[in-house]
Formats: C-alpha cells, structure tokens, sequence
C-alpha cells in the first residue's frame, strides 16, 4: 500500500459519476435463481440515481457500521479478522452501484479503524490497502457481468472466486507489510498474520457479495414463491441455523450442514443458497468466538483458521451447486424452445400438407368423379356402363379417405368450429356418454387448439376402448397458465403411459409445448388424465 494508490500495486480506473449496472440489459436467463442486469453503459440504480453525495455517505455508513459491528461480536480485531464483512459491502456497493463510490469506501475504513491500537501512519496504510483491494474486485465482477451472471454458470462462480481471491491477497501483502513496517506488527509474525487476513476478507466477500448479487433490486426473479415454498424455505434456513448452532458448540461436526446448504441451493437457487449460508456462517464464528473470546492480533489459532476454511468451502460448495442447478434448468429450458420450435414447424408443415391434399389432389379427384357420372349416360354396352359405376365407386372411397387423411393431419374442424365446438363434435360421436364440464370461451393459438383437439381425441379413444366406462366427464379450460385438459371417467382403470400407447403420445405432445401432463388411473376406480399447454401469443 505505501500510502499511495501505485504504490498499491493497481490505479483506479476513471469512472463517470454514477457508473452503475444498467437496468435495461439482462443476464443470461437462471431458474428459481436471480438474474444480474449487465454492467455495459453506465446509469446508477434508482436508490443511487439522486445524488452521487448521497451514495458515498451510504457506503460510509454501511462500511462503518459493519466493521463496527464486528468488533462489537468479537470477530473482528484491530488487525485482521475471522470475517471482514466491510470487504464484501464494499466490493458489492461498487459492483452494483458503479466504481465512481470508491471515496465511500475508503472514507469508511479510515472511519472502523481503532487508532487506540495502531499508528495512524500504519492505519492509514492499512486502508490504503483496503481500498486497493475492494476496486480491485468490484472492477473484475463488473467486467465478469458485463457478460452474464456470475451466480447461474460454473464458469461464473469460479470467476468471481478468483477476482476475490485476486483482490484479497492484494490486501493481505499491503496490509501486513504497512503494519510490519510501523511498528505494531513484527516481521516474523507477517506470515500468519498474512495468512489470516488473506482468508478472513474472503470469507467476508464470499458472504456478502454474492448475497448482494442475489438479493439486488436488479436482479430479476424468474418465478414466484408459492405459500408451500415460501414455508418450505423458511423451514430450511430454520433447519441450518439449529445444525449450526448445534455445530458451534461441537455437539455435531460442521459437516451435517452442508446437506442442508445443497437442499437450499437447489430448491431456491442463489437467493435460498446465499441466505442459509449467511445464517450458517453466523453461527459458525459465533461459536468460534464464544469460545476463544474477542478476536485479537495475539489470538490466532488452528481453530481460526479451520473455521475460516469452513466458511470458504461453504460459501464456494453453494455457490457452485446453484450454478449447476441454473445451467440444468437454462439447458432444459432450451430444449424445452427447441421442441416447441420443432413442433410448430411440425403443424405448419401439416397444415401445408392439408391445404394441398384439399385444393390439389382432392380436387382433382373430385372432378375425375363428375367425368366419370358423366360419362355413363353415354356408356355403349352395359359392360362398359358397369365398369364406369365400379370406377366411380372406388374413386369416391378413394376421395373420402383421402379427406379423412387430410383431417388426421391436421383437423379442418378447428379452422371451421373452433375448439370448443370441435370438441363437442367429439362428444356427440362417443359411444360412451360424454358429459362436458368446461369448454374454453377465448381464442388461443392454433398450435395449443390442435394440441388440447388431439389430447380430448386421444384420451377418449383409449377410454372407449379400454375403460368399460358408464360416462366420461370433459374439462377444457382457459386459465393464465394455458388450457387446462381434464378426460376422466369411472372405468377400471390401470391406465398407463407405457411405449407405443396413447397416453405416451399425448405426453411427448405435451412436452413438446413445455407444458405438464399426469395420469391418475387406480384400478377399480377410474382414469383422470390431465394436461396443462401453455399458450402463446395469438
């Protein structure tokens, strides 16, 4: 550090007041996780867009107040700490705010500092070296968003990983040599000082920054919280606080958390992996504390560092398990477009099939029959009288399976009644009664109409045929999720979406659509077969 910013070993980049991420360019899209506005252009966030005064003031504050705060618990001390959480506000308040805050941060160090116990040349120093490493970081996480979320791709978290280990070792030399070099701290203690320091503000950006990120009013939610999920993730972070305090007092190894922290990842991706390891770690340095007593520069033991480490590996472990759940959901969500693609390339080309079926070869047909009925009234011999009725015959059956042919490939009916009617049309033909409990009042796309026709076209044949049913009940129903297709009926059920049947066409129909089906078919009792398509734009 040295007491300047090249000495420091980096220089701070020139930034526009207000250099912010932009809330008009999103992430790379992540499952139940967050996505991060790019950094690309420069407009603060809305809580920072009033006054750039206003912002440094706020980092000041928040920056003060946690180093505060941790030496109010006892896990921070006037030299290093278990967890430095200023780092990590620091290093996020740049990266969603803009670089141009950096005074905030700096301002606030040479604020936390305890000059009771170190020379001001060495304090000075030491937030010197603070600020190094906390523009250091924020300037790699915006280069990495900039290109998409560090939080929903592998690659992303080992890349934030690396610019806080970058950042942190920065500090970790500045910090120890400035204060060897004033006098509180000697030389030979500068490698497990260094050592400690080193992992102690990475645990504090590991907390604090990803937790930011996630949690950001920029960061977009891709899905609502049910009330079941929402008592499901409360139920989690409950379930690892009580396993980490448990844990701290050493009833239990600190290992039985990290089951609990994977459940948190991959059922609420960023924002539940962030929360539980926040509330783990809390609990895990409170017990560290509470043994050994306030953190102190002549208080470094095996034990710190064991915990420090078990901060490290909780946070990365999460992390990286909620960026794999995101790229699984990202990849099956891209497959789940290309499907919809590929089959409605599939309906337009059967719709194509059809118009041609009908206005070319159909009606060439047709009109070879009118020749041919023509053509018999002037037959010479009743030999060649017969063979043209025989021929005109077999031209007609000809004619109607072709235009049967014509509807299988894609039902003129719909075109002609819609759905609603269209099913009715179902109904009336059943052999079984058919009784209709919902039909749909609004117009859908063409492609969810011929899909739900062909799932009521389907479910009723199998139930025909297989059911021994009295009666049938149908629901087609138009909700905000899509239609909703319900064919059940009071058979014998044992229905099931084995290869080669029915049911296993209606479901890859289904899926092609990223839609949801399920069959329901207890012996003795009945089947329920139930799809949901969603619908687009018309």
């Amino acid at each position: 550090m040295g007491g300047s910013r090249e000495r420091a070993g980096i220089s701070l980049p020139r930034v526009r007041r207000g250099d912010a991420l932009r809330p008009d360019d999103t992430a790379a899209q992540q499952g139940s996780a967050g996505v991060l506005h790019s950094t690309a252009g420069a407009r603060a966030p809305a809580w920072l867009a009033g006054s750039y005064l206003w912002g440094v003031v706020l980092l000041v504050l928040l920056y003060w107040g946690v180093a505060k705060l941790g030496y109010a618990f006892g896990f921070s001390g006037p030299i290093a700490a278990i967890v430095w959480l200023p780092v990590g506000v620091g290093v996020a308040f740049l990266t969603i705010g803009g670089l141009s805050f950096w005074p905030g941060a700096f301002v606030g160090d040479l604020l936390a500092n305890q000059y009771s116990s170190l020379p001001v040349g060495g304090a000075i120093g030491q937030s010197l070296g603070n600020l190094a490493e906390v523009v250091l970081i924020a300037f790699l996480m915006r280069s990495i968003i900039r290109r998409r979320s560090p939080l929903t791709t592998l690659s992303g978290v080992l890349g934030m990983v690396a610019a806080i280990c970058t950042g942190t070792a920065l500090s970790a030399l500045v910090g120890p040599l400035t204060l060897a070099a004033t006098g509180p701290l000697s030389f030979g203690e500068f490698p497990h000082v260094s050592w400690t320091w080193w992992l102690g503000d990475t645990c504090g950006a590991l907390l604090v920054l990803p937790l930011a990120l996630a949690w950001s009013p920029l960061a977009e939610m891709r899905r609502r919280l049910s009330r079941r999920s929402v008592i499901e993730a409360v139920a989690i972070v409950a379930v690892v606080a009580v396993l980490s305090w448990v844990a701290a007092r050493g009833i239990l190894p600190a290992y039985v958390i990290f089951p609990i922290l994977a459940l948190a990842a991959i059922r609420f991706g960023s924002r539940g992996a962030t929360t539980a390891v926040f509330v783990s770690i809390a609990f895990v340095v409170w017990g560290e504390t509470d043994r050994h007593g306030h953190f102190t520069v002549h208080a470094f033991s095996q034990s710190v560092s064991e915990t420090q480490l078990f901060v490290v590996v909780a946070a990365v472990s999460s992390l990286c398990w909620t960026a794999l759940v995101a790229e699984r959901e990202e990849a099956e969500q891209g497959l789940r477009v290309s499907n919809a693609r590929a089959f409605t390339a599939a309906e337009a080309e059967r719709r194509r099939m059809e118009r041609d079926l009908h206005d070319g070869a159909q009606q060439r047909l047709l009109a070879l029959a009118i020749r041919l009925g023509l053509q018999q009234d002037e037959a010479t011999t009743p030999a060649l009288e017969q063979f043209l009725v025989e021929t005109e015959e077999q031209l007609n059956e000809a004619i109607d399976e072709l235009r049967n042919l014509s509807h299988g490939i894609h039902p003129s009916v719909l075109s002609e009644l819609g759905l609603a009617n269209a099913v009715r049309t179902l109904a009336v033909r059943s052999t079984i009664p058919v009784k209709l409990v919902e039909l749909p009042t609004r117009m859908v796309d063409p492609d969810t109409q011929a899909a739900a026709y062909f799932i009521v076209t389907e479910a009723l044949a199998n139930a025909q045929k297989h059911s021994h049913a009295s009666t049938i009940r149908v629901r087609v129903a138009s909700r905000l999720a899509g239609l909703h297709v319900v064919v059940e009926d009071d058979g014998v059920g044992g229905a099931s979406v084995s290869a080669g049947s029915g049911l296993r066409g209606i479901r890859e129909r289904v899926d092609a659509f990223g839609g949801m089906f399920a069959v329901e078919s207890p012996r003795g009792i009945g089947t329920r077969v139930t799809a949901v398509i969603p619908t687009r734009a018309v």
